[in-house]
Formats: structure tokens, C-alpha cells, sequence
């Protein structure tokens, strides 16, 4: 009999653990990732910066990043981001994806050397639209923490208004240049 109660105890004492761990999984967790990042496209390979702030429920994070992205001409990615992870281990891939606005950080410059060629030229950055999107893993570590690494695709573009005065005619004229930029981006970051 003492058996039979010992036994039943432990079990009620268990599903009772679990239910409070069903529990404390469906409730809303701050997190923040932060990561440096490796891009490489058509221009070369150059280096980025991320954090990103959200919250996470079960599998799904959603939240907002803010970049410095390096790439061709600098600029500053502001994005909302979602991502979705895959089973329940500690080493948990997911998918992720994100979108927003890559606001230009270029200094609008004139020329540097006048000539009767580039006489009162100036050039202005105008904000793109940044997007990027993969796979990844984390190693979770025991205090609830991760490393991450993640491999995407990222797109951002700018626009360049050249303006200059034409040396033969004395007309101002103006030139626009619209950048897409297309690479890939290998990510490694934790998330707290």
C-alpha cells in the first residue's frame, strides 16, 4: 500500500512539473540576438552588424533589428524579423526571414577635384528597401542562452542622385542611379 501512495505521489508530483513547464513554454520571452555577419556578392565581401529585440512564444520570435551593413556603400538596415524553430533539442535549426526599410548612412558629398567636368556636382543617397533570408542552427547552452549561425540570402538597395551643371550648355542636370545589391550573408551571433 505505502508502495501504491509512493508511487502515485511521484506521479502526481511529475505531471504536475510538467504542466508547469507546458506552462512557463507558452508564455512571452524577451530576447536579443546580436551578430556580426559575412557578406559576399557580385562587389566583393565585406562585413555587417546586427541586433535584433523580440519575443519569443513556443517555437515563433518576432521583433525588430537594427543593422550597419557595409556592403558597396554603407547604410542602416531598420527590419521586423520572424523566425521559426524546429524541434525540441538543444541544437535547434530554424528559418528565419526579415524585411524593412536600408536607410542610407553615405554622407551626401560634392566632388573632390571641380574641373570643367564635375564643376558644382553634388551626389545625395536616397533610402532602399532591405530584405534577408535563410536557415540557421543553435547550441542552446544551459542558462537559456545560444550561439547561432545562420546562412541567407540578403538583398538591399539605394538610390544616387547626381547633380551637376553641364560645362557646355550652364544647365543643371540631374542623374539618377538605383543600386540592387544581391548577396549572401553568413551570420554568427548569441541570443540572450
Amino acid at each position: 500500500m505505502r508502495k501504491i501512495i509512493l508511487l502515485s505521489a511521484i506521479y502526481c508530483l511529475n505531471t504536475f512539473n510538467s504542466a508547469a513547464q507546458e506552462k512557463k513554454n507558452k508564455k512571452y520571452q524577451f530576447h536579443s540576438i546580436n551578430s556580426i555577419a559575412l557578406v559576399n556578392g557580385d562587389n566583393g565581401a565585406t562585413g555587417a552588424l546586427q541586433t535584433i529585440n523580440g519575443f519569443t512564444k513556443g517555437s515563433w520570435f518576432a521583433g525588430f533589428g537594427l543593422g550597419l551593413d557595409y556592403y558597396q556603400y554603407r547604410s542602416v538596415p531598420l527590419f521586423a524579423d520572424v523566425r521559426y524553430e524546429l524541434g525540441s533539442k538543444k541544437n535547434k535549426p530554424f528559418v528565419y526571414g526579415n524585411a524593412g526599410i536600408n536607410m542610407e548612412w553615405t554622407q551626401d558629398y560634392f566632388f573632390d577635384e571641380p574641373s570643367i567636368w564635375n564643376a558644382n556636382s553634388s551626389s545625395q543617397f536616397k533610402n532602399g528597401f532591405y530584405s534577408d533570408a535563410g536557415i540557421g542552427i543553435g547550441a542552446e547552452f544551459k542558462n537559456g542562452n545560444a550561439f547561432l549561425l545562420s546562412l541567407g540570402i540578403s538583398r538591399k538597395t539605394l538610390k544616387e542622385i547626381i547633380t551637376y551643371e553641364d560645362w557646355r550648355t550652364g544647365q543643371t542636370t540631374e542623374q539618377i542611379n538605383s543600386y540592387r545589391f544581391n548577396r549572401i550573408i553568413f551570420k554568427a551571433g548569441l541570443k540572450f
